[in-house]
């Protein structure tokens, strides 16, 4: 048994009402077609084809340039059936099957799939997916036959629409490979709209005596994003789900529709995140670290037992071995921290590897861009860097060494020093009573 997939996704989006494609927005930091293609992974789909359109066609090849996808256009909107008949002229691989999945359909599962090749593999030639939806909607309607066939998809413009309940097409379609490839081509644009509609194929699959069926799913599976509150919704689904896995596996959330993670967020068992946690793209956190309340984490790594927060901000390229803590307001960018190190108030951490037991104080600078360049800092194991300290970049802190507070250190420190680097204290006796009394003498003029 071999598939291959066709993605539909030349549509224009106006509904959308963003210069963005439709297909280009995100739902958890991942662009709407990348599901597809990654459902057409799942299934092991042999080739991948995108029908594009001329307006999408650049930024889409863009956002999947890494993927092993080819690529067609549809250079008019001429309809479903018209991308079809496209995107069959440029498979190179025949496989026994063609998957159609839209751009926009974010939620289908790999096990549904595998439900329509079993109808497939049972002798049916077309399978549709159906679900039974709560409200009324303009999705056609499925016309049942004899022992679950299909027989017809009746559009909303059709005058027998509203006069059955039936489940509704959500457009997803399995076919063998040699018999749709011939009947896209006896589809015709007699239409309002002069457009070649897919969904005539299943009439046409009757009258040349091929069988048609379904499958049905729940209606939350075929979300089709076309506006911006669709958007919201289908953020909404998958967030709510993802909380629910995670809490599932063993993480703990106090608030959890108060945090907000990304597609391929891992967080181990025995985590608790705390209320207004935001995850980008790319974090793992092993088992047992807290995440305290409105802290960002982004391309990060952490360890065991960690404590992240309040207020905190995980750049990308952060690594965080065990037992690390980064308190409230630090931001550590592009930067790794040693088990036992710790910056637990007001401090930036930028390109830079600390070591074992390294204590960062609060209002410490990592000062690593010199304007045009980004230059590192390497401090020690058991290092103990002052209050308000300036680490200039490039440099070298060696093991064991303290940094006095309000030092600002440009020249390498070696092991088990103390540097010290601040102007010489000097206390001007009676001074400050005089400047006092100056002082509100000039204000005494100023208020008379």
């Amino acid at each position: 048994m071999t598939v291959s997939t066709i993605i539909l996704a030349a549509g224009k989006g106006t509904r959308m009402r963003s210069p963005t494609p439709k297909i280009l927005h995100k739902i958890a930091g991942k662009h709407l077609i990348a599901f597809s293609v990654d459902l057409a992974k799942a299934v092991k789909s042999k080739e991948t084809i995108v029908v594009v359109g001329n307006e999408n066609e650049h930024a889409t090849k863009a956002a999947l340039s890494g993927e092993t996808v080819k690529f067609c256009t549809q250079k008019s909107q001429l309809g479903t059936g018209d991308a079809v008949k496209v995107a069959l002229a440029g498979f190179k691989i025949r496989s026994k099957y063609t998957l159609i999945l839209f751009g926009d359909t974010p939620f289908i599962k790999n096990n549904t799939i595998n439900k329509m090749i079993s109808k497939a593999e049972k002798g049916f030639d077309f399978i549709f997916l159906g679900f039974n939806a709560r409200k009324k909607n303009s999705y056609g309607k499925f016309k049942l036959g004899p022992k679950g066939t299909l027989i017809d998809i009746i559009e909303k413009k059709e005058p027998e629409y509203n006069s059955f309940e039936s489940l509704s097409n959500s457009g997803i379609l399995l076919a063998r490979s040699g018999i749709i490839a011939d009947l896209i081509q006896k589809i015709k644009n007699n239409n309002a709209k002069r457009e070649y509609y897919l969904t005539d194929i299943v009439k046409l699959a009757s009258k040349h005596g091929h069988s048609s069926t379904y499958v049905q799913c729940k209606e939350d599976e075929c979300i089709g994003v076309n506006s911006q509150l669709e958007l919201t919704f289908a953020e909404k689904k998958f967030q709510d789900d993802f909380r629910e896995k995670l809490m599932a596996s063993g993480v703990s959330m106090q608030s959890p529709e108060t945090c907000f993670f990304s597609f391929d967020t891992k967080i181990n068992s025995g985590c608790v995140i705390e209320p207004y946690v935001v995850f980008g793209n790319g974090v793992k956190i092993k088992s047992s670290t807290v995440i305290r309340s409105y802290s960002y984490i982004e391309g990060s790594q952490i360890g065991r037992h960690c404590q992240i927060g309040p207020f905190a901000r995980l750049r990308p390229s952060t690594r965080l071995s065990e037992e690390v803590k980064v308190g409230n307001f630090v931001e550590v960018k592009n930067a790794s921290l040693a088990s036992g190190s710790k910056a637990n108030h007001f401090s930036y951490i930028g390109d830079a590897k600390l070591g074992i037991s390294t204590n960062i104080g609060a209002g410490t600078i990592f000062c690593n861009f010199d304007g045009k360049n980004k230059h590192s800092t390497v401090v020690g194991n058991n290092v103990f860097i002052g209050s308000n300290a300036s680490l200039i970049a490039p440099l070298k802190i060696g093991n064991g060494s303290i940094v006095a507070a309000g030092s600002v250190i440009s020249r390498n420190v070696p092991s088990e020093s103390l540097a010290i680097s601040r102007a010489m204290q000097q206390n001007k006796i009676g001074l400050g009573k005089k400047i006092m009394l100056k002082l509100q003498k000039v204000a005494g003029k100023i208020t008379r």
